[in-house]
């Protein structure tokens, strides 16, 4: 599924100032532009400038998800990208610059900073296997917004036994993404929205243990499709949901 606009193009200059960098780089064909989600489809050295040359700030497991700030930046041999990169196993969020030759584009973008609680396959009830999770959880303390995953049409549920108060966002072509235990909504139902926008609030509403977002992934089946997090690690807004298929 890709969103229903174009993302591919050139980074424009005072996209990048904002972020504090000097320059835009000139885009590729296979170029990305300013905040598009992004995940790594190998493990990744995260490293302080555009090259080979310089140190390495982290490693970023495969799957992990990012959103680009600036690039490209050709050097030894590789189109270099400045991306805001999400905790994985191993490190917390960190910014820098990534081979693009093992990165790729991310259908959806992460709904809201926090840390991973639970995660899809997870076992239910815990100790159990009764039954599997089939989204995943992200824990922000509590109130904190939610945004849309991609640009789409948003409809308000209720589910009082389950997600309680929760949004479904149509993006064409059949998918769907679903946010649920909301405090409360930020659009109105039947709203067009689009990626980044704030859509809700982080709550604990229905059944659940304390304040966070279990954030889903519908196909044109309506078959919930799984985003790659472990438990414990830091997500970040905007950066990509790594899936299972490059």
């Amino acid at each position: 599924m890709k969103s229903g606009s174009t993302r591919r193009g050139f980074l424009q200059t005072a996209a990048v100032a904002a972020v504090g960098a000097g320059a835009a780089g000139t885009a590729a064909a296979a170029g990305y532009d300013y905040l598009d989600p992004v995940f790594t489809t190998s493990d990744l050295s995260v490293r302080e400038g555009p090259g080979t040359g310089y140190a390495r700030k982290a490693v970023a497991d495969e799957r992990t998800g990012g959103r680009v700030y600036q690039g490209p930046e050709s050097a030894d041999g590789y189109d270099w990208w400045k991306v805001n990169v999400s905790g994985d196993s191993d490190n917390g969020p960190v910014t820098g610059w990534v081979a693009g030759d093992w990165l790729t584009a991310a259908d959806f973008a992460c709904p809201m900073t926090g840390t991973v609680t639970d995660t899809y396959w997870a076992c239910r009830p815990l100790g159990g296997c009764s039954r599997y999770h089939r989204a995943v959880d992200i824990a922000g303390g509590g109130g904190t917004p939610v945004t849309a995953a991609a640009g789409g049409t948003a409809e308000h549920r209720y589910d009082d036994g389950g997600y309680g108060n929760w949004l479904l966002i149509y993006h064409g072509n059949g998918w769907k993404t679903g946010y649920g235990h909301l405090s409360s909504f930020a659009v109105a139902d039947g709203a067009t929205v689009q990626r980044g926008d704030t859509v809700a609030y982080e709550g604990s509403t229905g059944s659940g243990s304390g304040p966070h977002l279990d954030f889903q992934v519908w196909d044109p089946n309506w078959s919930k499709q799984r985003s790659y997090y472990d438990d414990g690690e830091s997500v970040v807004e905007g950066t990509g949901v790594p899936r299972d298929f490059f």
